[in-house]
């Protein structure tokens, strides 16, 4: 009787290749022979209905069908560990572990500092953190994979609640030595020309920029798009452009190759926390929540200070 929907070891298969890039890497992944992989990969674009990988000197390059799927098998796979895990854990009697999902700016920013003080004040609970990208985030929430999460300008989704985590304002980030690192205040005329590391269009945050340029005719030239905004702060250090980044975003580069100046007109990003509805909070979510709160406002707090003592 043919198959007529996709099982684990189908998936398994495919997330090899996908990590590996060939037959014979995921072969030695899983431990099976490359005609048993290549048998799979068969089977699963069969089931599918649809190509998953174009073959580019022989290597296997996922279509965007099968970086759709990737995505999505991941957190299947994610939900396995943490089962593995959780048994693991009820059998030796351990502590709750609590999954943060987080975007990397908050992570590197303002996660480290919290955890700290969340550990200090004497819990048991594990924390676990898993950096991904808005959507990774609410993907992970969502599915109940996380206990709790930090997102940029969550939208309403059924079965979420979310509150504000920290609103950011951002600043304009220039190399040191920059012409504009001379003004007091840069305005968006001011970037006119001007070599611009773009910001994540996924995430909202490149068009909440575009808007601010729009009504000032100013055309930055753009020359990379990092989706990571510390990533672009990054670039900014090593002399590729300048960017509008936040205060989260800067934390972790104030006194390595960068300049800040306020910019006008204002641009702020919304931060937000995230949790499952309906589920009950076993950890002390509110208390967590209030310890990343008052530590991303601390952050905030002093890339200010640090600009007005510039």
């Amino acid at each position: 009787m043919p198959r007529t929907a996709l099982e684990f070891r189908h998936l398994e298969a495919f997330r090899a290749i996908m990590r590996s890039g060939t037959v014979t890497g995921a072969g030695a992944l899983l431990g099976v022979s490359q005609p048993a992989i290549s048998r799979l990969l068969a089977q699963t674009e069969t089931i599918a209905g649809f190509p998953l990988f174009e073959r580019v000197r022989g290597r296997l390059v996922p279509t965007a069908s099968a970086q759709a799927l990737h995505e999505e098998t991941e957190r299947i796979f994610t939900g396995v560990e943490e089962l593995a895990a959780l048994a693991q854990r009820l059998r030796l009697g351990a502590p709750r572990r609590v999954v943060i999902a987080s975007l990397p700016t908050v992570t590197l920013a303002v996660l480290p500092e919290a955890v700290a003080a969340w550990r200090a004040a004497g819990r048991a609970e594990t924390l676990s953190i898993h950096s991904r990208t808005a959507g990774g985030v609410i993907g992970l929430v969502a599915s109940r994979q996380a206990d709790l999460g930090i997102t940029i300008s969550a939208p309403t989704i059924p079965g979420l609640r979310s509150s504000l985590l920290l609103r950011s304002r951002a600043w304009c980030v220039l190399p040191q030595g920059h012409r504009l690192a001379r003004k007091a205040v840069v305005r968006a005329a001011d970037l006119q020309g001007e070599a611009f590391i773009a910001l994540s269009r996924e995430e909202g945050r490149q068009g909440l920029v575009e808007a601010a340029l729009r009504d000032s005719g100013a055309q930055p030239v753009e020359a990379v798009e990092c989706r990571m905004t510390t990533g672009a702060v990054a670039m900014v250090a090593a002399g590729c452009g300048i960017t509008i980044a936040d205060s989260l975003a800067v934390a972790t580069f104030l006194g390595r190759g960068i300049v800040l100046r306020p910019f006008e007109p204002v641009v702020s990003f919304d931060y937000r926390l995230i949790w499952p509805e309906a589920v009950r909070d076993g950890f002390g979510r509110a208390a967590l929540a209030q310890r990343i709160r008052e530590t991303a406002r601390a952050v905030r707090d002093r890339v200010a200070a640090h600009v007005a003592g510039a």
